[in-house]
């Protein structure tokens, strides 16, 4: 059996046991969506300033904080898919000792892996997509199609990095409920720091000047670059990208250096 044959089976493996747990939807698709309608419809409002420019770090403004939600929630639509419904779920299947049998078979390593980003991917596009649809819907957000290419490259290297980013710490985390502890506490604490619920500006600085450097506020602020008023092409912040990158490579480092678990941590 060729490795891309195995590869197929082993996604559509995958792809039955996601729907069938539902996190990963739930979170990644259905909480992104009701939680970006609810601060449109809340804070978005005219009354409460809602229809005043916002600035988008390095690109220009977006006219309006409903188009800045747009983008921020893109991000956070990747975040929950990839990361916090991801690393409690690897950590489930390990404790279960599912990982362990699955290591004593033939299959390939990064056939396992891949099949992993590639479900990460599925709901992702879902989630992002979602969001932007919602956006022109239900409030008119509009950007340039010359645009799509750029939603499209920042939603596989963001999936890819909190992948990789749920596999470092799955060496770590020694149970489901410990997992699911920290993916929510950092997902919590990205969001409320990296410009999806609150614009930048209203933060002190220092937090700001931190949360460039960590693994959301690139990725918001890249899917809102695209956003801002007159925006055309790509519009993609190489900065932005160097930084998702280097999470990307010190999460593949620490799997390296700390070794992936396949065993569960209580020794069945």
């Amino acid at each position: 059996m060729s490795g891309v044959t195995i590869l197929v089976s082993q996604t559509r493996h995958n792809l039955v046991a996601t729907v069938r747990l539902g996190a990963a939807i739930a979170l990644g698709v259905i909480m992104p969506v009701v939680f970006f309608v609810g601060a449109a419809v809340l804070f978005g409002a005219e009354a409460l300033g809602g229809d005043s420019p916002v600035v988008v770090r390095g690109a220009g403004e977006t006219p309006d904080l409903r188009t800045f939600y747009v983008g921020g929630f893109m991000a956070y639509a990747v975040l929950y898919a990839a990361f916090v419904a991801s690393l409690p779920e690897l950590v489930d299947i390990r404790e279960r000792g599912l990982l362990k049998r699955l290591r004593g078979t033939p299959l390939p390593l990064w056939t396992f892996v891949a099949a992993r980003l590639a479900i990460a991917l599925a709901v992702t596009v879902i989630g992002v997509t979602a969001i932007g649809v919602t956006g022109r819907l239900a409030f008119g957000v509009t950007t340039s199609p010359a645009a799509l290419p750029g939603v499209i490259v920042l939603t596989i290297i963001g999936t890819s990095m909190f992948l990789c980013l749920s596999f470092a710490i799955a060496s770590f985390a020694r149970s489901n409920s410990a997992a699911q502890g920290m993916s929510n506490g950092v997902g919590i604490v990205l969001a409320l720091i990296s410009g999806v619920f609150f614009a930048p500006s209203i933060l002190p600085d220092a937090v700001g000047d931190v949360a460039r450097y960590l693994p959301l506020e690139p990725l918001a602020n890249s899917y809102q670059s695209l956003y801002v008023t007159d925006a055309s092409g790509l519009g993609l912040d190489l900065g932005n990208i160097a930084v998702l990158v280097g999470w990307t490579i010190v999460a593949i480092a620490i799997v390296a250096v700390r070794g992936f678990r396949w065993k569960p941590f209580q020794q069945r």
